[in-house]
């Protein structure tokens, strides 16, 4: 869960999400655009999610594809292995939000 007991006490754990339209797109400089892809490949795997940053939600399963296919060109992993990866972060991080409210 998104949580880790410490002798009876919960710490919250962090996710970083990244999308393609934030983190690739908008970064017009090669400066921007190499700090990004630095961002992205220091997060640690089991941190990592991705999402579409998008206001329609036609447009939702292309922004998450597009910011999963970016996370992989930047730390040389398929995309199949981003999407397992940020698939099972979000997972886990949906299934911790019931847990906290009990706390």
């Amino acid at each position: 869960d998104n949580t880790k007991d410490n002798e009876g006490e919960k710490e919250i754990l962090f996710y970083f999400g990244f999308s393609h339209a934030v983190n690739h797109i908008m970064c017009t400089s090669e400066k921007a655009r190499k700090k990004g892809a630095e961002a992205v490949r220091s997060i640690p795997s089991d941190r990592l999610l991705v999402e579409s940053d998008v206001h329609a939600s036609v447009d939702v399963a292309l922004g998450t594809a597009g910011a999963a296919a970016y996370a992989a060109q930047v730390r040389g992993k398929t995309l199949e292995e981003v999407a397992e990866c940020t698939t099972r972060n979000g997972l886990r991080f949906l299934s911790s939000l019931g847990s906290l409210s009990s706390t």
